[in-house]
């Protein structure tokens, strides 16, 4: 048998029953594989966890956004004395334009503007010739029926003895009875002639018919003057120891104003100081086209400090009733059915209440009806808010 340069060597297969024994995994390896499916576990329920919340977040924000949200004050009563500012025409207590009564010529003039005169004090004189020549022919035509009534009243005496003796008609007595009553009658309207003459005679005398100040002079030494108001006045004389102050004031407080009430009156060319006054009478009705109430404020003016004329504010102090309330204007809804405020119950529910307004103030605006103490008042309401409706509340009241 021929050798082969080498020889295989064969190894002896193992036996498998004596093989050593396979290892068995340890107590440390069973327990991170312990810990890693809690871990797996944990991680899945987490995020199971984590889409629930996200879920139930995300259905909170759809509620909480399809509930509007509004901010909320408290209506605040009203002031019991509520002070009302308003622009006032001031006049002088009694002004008189004068004019001539007579025709006739400016003769002379005693008193120029800014002159205090007297009742009864003269003015001016007028020449009037035309009236003096009426005036002595309205006597001498008066003297001239006198005398006829004379001879008429003796003549129907002696007639009327002569019916009595039986010498003459009745019907001839009667004429000469009849003839001095017609003589009497016309002696009466002489002597009405007569005193109008006289009168307007006297009227050439302009004197001053209250005791005042002139405001006016309208006429000089010469000029022609009408009788009457046709032409221009000669005079304006003013009486300026009291004034009236006018002020129209508006329907919404026309009730709070009475007679006897202070008022403070400021004149802008007087300084800030104002000036006492009080509500001498109204009008006691109405201005149809402008609803306001004409009130007077008498002022005091005896050491003549104030003129007529200049631009006044007026203070009025009025009572307002207990139940008004003052509320923003930004509060008011105006709807087709009428003026509304949006209140928000105990519920946190919308109830629209009808409301009648007062005194507008600008921002701010009087409640004279419809609403109670303590109510919560949606500010900037929008117009989507309807009766009943749920919304959340931004803030407190204030």
């Amino acid at each position: 048998m021929t050798r082969l340069p080498f020889e295989i060597l064969t190894m002896p297969t193992p036996n498998t029953s004596s093989s050593l024994p396979r290892s068995k995994p340890s107590h440390r390896a069973r327990f991170v594989l312990i810990l890693l499916g809690i871990a797996l576990l944990a991680l899945g329920v987490i995020g199971v966890i984590e889409r629930m919340h996200a879920r139930h977040v995300l259905t909170e924000d759809t509620d909480r956004n399809a509930v509007p949200t509004v901010s909320t004050l408290t209506a605040q009563p009203a002031p019991t004395d509520q002070s009302l500012i308003l622009p006032g025409t001031v006049k002088s207590w009694q002004d008189a334009q004068i004019y001539a009564r007579t025709t006739g010529y400016v003769n002379k003039w005693y008193v120029d503007i800014g002159t205090k005169v007297k009742q009864g004090q003269p003015l001016a004189e007028l020449d009037t010739p035309d009236v003096d020549n009426e005036l002595k022919q309205g006597q001498a035509q008066m003297r001239s029926d006198q005398a006829n009534e004379n001879l008429a009243k003796v003549t129907s005496d002696r007639y009327q003895k002569l019916v009595g003796q039986g010498l003459v008609a009745v019907q001839t007595a009667d004429q000469f009875a009849a003839q001095l009553n017609a003589d009497v009658a016309t002696v009466e309207a002489d002597r009405a002639n007569v005193a109008k003459l006289q009168n307007m005679e006297q009227f050439k005398h302009i004197v001053a018919p209250f005791d005042g100040v002139i405001t006016q002079r309208n006429l000089d030494v010469g000029a022609l003057v009408d009788a009457g108001s046709t032409g221009s006045n000669l005079f304006v004389i003013a009486d300026t120891s009291k004034l009236r102050v006018f002020v129209d004031v508006p329907e919404s407080s026309a009730s709070g104003v009475h007679i006897g009430m202070p008022a403070d009156v400021t004149l802008s060319s007087y300084g800030a100081k104002p000036f006492s006054g009080t509500v001498a009478r109204t009008s006691d009705a109405l201005d149809s086209s402008t609803r306001t109430l004409r009130t007077e404020i008498d002022v005091d003016n005896t050491g003549q400090t104030l003129v007529p004329g200049v631009y006044a504010n007026v203070k009025l102090a009025l009572a307002t009733a207990a139940h008004n309330f003052i509320v923003p204007a930004n509060t008011l809804l105006f709807r087709s059915e009428g003026l509304r405020i949006a209140l928000v119950d105990a519920q946190q529910r919308v109830h629209l209440q009808t409301v009648t307004l007062g005194r507008d103030f600008g921002n701010t605006v009087e409640v004279t009806e419809g609403l109670e103490a303590n109510a919560h008042i949606i500010i900037n309401p929008a117009d989507s808010l309807y009766e009943g409706e749920q919304v959340n509340i931004a803030k407190r009241d204030k």
